[in-house]
């Protein structure tokens, strides 16, 4: 009986993560905006800042609200700001309510990120199976990816079907309202709350004591600064793909019977299919590094090989094949690298701090998001190839001063 409730559980926390990622608009989001909406890049990338600064200001709140008045509770306020937020995005039509969707959509991440990773962990300490942390973390990322994967096909038919692309936002309703429910069907105890009312003078103090211990216990302080910096440099130049797609594509019809528009549609449906397919493969079988080689120098050699396929990409943009395999393999080390990283920073935190410790991770992510994505976008809007080149050097910089840090540590 209780093996069948582990199991259960276990598929609770893939379903969750599957339907998060039913975010149908997803693939199109770019498209959406410059082409539907007209904004520039450097417009799209005050966007995007502005979600990062909302999350970069409340994760370490929600963080708290979560360890101190009840995960579940706060992920339910989660998907409610997700929810509006879709819902602006549908009738924006002016400039200023973009910004208030991105509002809300940064509430919903700050509200998300760091919270369901702590829940998994909870479950897993209270099973004693702590020690396949990254395993089981590695195949609910993995569920996740196939969602995003069965979003990206099943948005092609959206698109095409549907007379407006807005209404791909009003869809994903849909999932979020089902992830709802999931959340309040898990067990009661993840939802205990150190306290049962809420005192702001309380709530101000824990907010610096986690603050606190994040930045002060210096191997989290570490693994929190890796962690974020990459995910950052990966959060800023991921939906490049759209345009880069988009300047690629125009003219080529490989689907008749179809427009060109839609064509394009198709095209950015296939590529983000296929990237979330291959990516939730690498996630499910991360657990595997593990077991054969050293997670610290597999986590550093990353940065050294994104930074030479992002110098690489600046020279191919105009090649669709190339693009779209140094995508692919940017998306394949992220997702190998995230499950590596979520159990050392897991491990290394006090376990009633976790939730707080990984929306610190979040929070410094997107304060290096809400400072680059605009000025990527700028110089995207400028020269494309430039930006990339700018992003694979950083990243090699980056490798260089890990091996001369971690060689005087061991010195």
């Amino acid at each position: 009986m209780e093996n069948v409730k582990y199991k259960t559980q276990i598929f609770k926390f893939g379903a969750y993560g599957f339907l998060k990622n039913l975010r149908f608009f997803e693939p199109y989001l770019l498209y959406y905006l410059t082409i539907i909406s007209g904004l520039t890049l450097f417009q799209v990338g005050i966007l995007f800042s502005v979600r990062e600064i909302i999350i970069y200001l409340f994760e370490i709140p929600s963080g708290v609200i979560a360890d101190r008045y009840g995960k579940k509770t706060e992920l339910v306020f989660c998907f409610l700001f997700y929810i509006a937020s879709f819902v602006m995005f549908y009738f924006a039509t002016e400039y200023y309510m973009f910004i208030i969707a991105m509002i809300l959509f940064g509430f919903g991440e700050a509200f998300r990120s760091g919270t369901h990773k702590a829940m998994i962990m909870q479950y897993l300490d209270k099973n004693n199976v702590a020690s396949s942390k990254s395993k089981i973390y590695g195949q609910t990322r993995s569920m996740s990816l196939l969602g995003s994967m069965s979003m990206s096909i099943i948005s092609i038919i959206f698109i095409i079907w549907l007379p407006e692309v807005r209404m791909l936002f009003l869809l994903s309703i849909v999932p979020y309202m089902l992830d709802l429910f999931l959340i309040i069907s898990y067990p009661k105890y993840m939802n205990d709350s150190v306290s049962k009312e809420f005192k702001m003078k309380e709530f101000l103090q824990e907010n610096y004591r986690s603050i606190k211990y994040a930045l002060t216990d210096k191997p989290v302080r570490k693994l929190l600064l890796e962690a974020s910096s990459y995910q950052a440099g990966f959060k800023s130049i991921k939906d490049y793909i759209q345009p880069i797609i988009i300047s690629i594509s125009m003219g080529v019809i490989l689907f008749k019977g179809f427009s060109l528009d839609e064509n394009l549609k198709i095209y950015i449906g296939i590529i983000y299919a296929v990237i979330y397919f291959v990516s939730s493969f690498a996630s499910k079988n991360a657990h595997l590094i593990v077991e054969k080689f050293d997670n610290k120098k597999t986590i550093n050699a990353m940065w050294l090989f994104s930074g030479i396929i992002m110098i690489i990409l600046s020279f191919f943009l105009g090649n669709i094949f190339i693009v779209f395999a140094i995508f692919l393999i940017f998306y394949i080390f992220l997702n190998i690298r995230r499950p590596l990283m979520v159990e050392l920073v897991g491990d290394a935190s006090e376990p009633e701090r976790r939730a707080s410790v990984l929306s610190v991770e979040s929070q410094m992510t997107s304060l290096l998001v809400a400072i680059f994505a605009p000025i990527l976008g700028f110089i995207a809007d400028r020269n494309m190839s430039l930006m990339f080149i700018l992003v694979g050097v950083t990243m090699i910089l980056i490798h260089i001063y890990n091996l001369f840090a971690n060689r005087k540590q061991t010195a």
